[in-house]
């Protein structure tokens, strides 16, 4: 079986394409190990929890926050939109708290409580938490081939 090494340095970005990222990691026929190397902030976090292996440099961060939703320009809504528009945040919110949950061995509901405080856990606190399997000051095995990604 091939093994896939993913270093992750990232501030987050949109939540369902980091979700799709995180399906297919977990799903493919690869044995994946993550590593933050500096701070995985946000949706960054949910892709980092698709490894079987989760590694992690003694200096780096995580954050784990609540979801978000961009008005770019003046806008009307009707009630029903504003409920359609909670009822989706509320349900991205669970979905990334479950992702959370089942990789840290929480309940949902720490997880989503912890999401609503934006926390910010440095690498041991990550580790005691259970995002992390280790500390590690080496990011790749030697032997790996390296294939960057722009």
């Amino acid at each position: 079986m091939t093994d896939l090494h993913l270093l992750i340095a990232s501030s987050g970005g949109f939540i369902d394409p980091g979700m799709a990222i995180y399906n297919f990691l977990r799903r493919i026929p690869v044995n994946v190990t993550t590593y933050n190397y500096a701070n995985v902030d946000s949706v960054a976090t949910v892709i980092y929890c698709a490894g079987k292996r989760r590694l992690a440099s003694p200096h780096c961060k995580f954050l784990i926050h609540g979801v978000t939703w961009n008005i770019t320009q003046p806008t009307i809504l009707t009630e029903q939109q504003v409920r359609e528009i909670v009822g989706g945040l509320d349900a991205v919110k669970r979905n990334v708290a479950r992702v959370i949950a089942e990789t840290a061995g929480k309940s949902i509901e720490t997880v989503a409580a912890d999401m609503s405080k934006a926390l910010t856990l440095q690498a041991e606190e990550a580790k005691a938490y259970g995002l992390v399997h280790e500390l590690t000051q080496v990011l790749i095995p030697a032997a790996a081939d390296l294939v960057g990604i722009r």
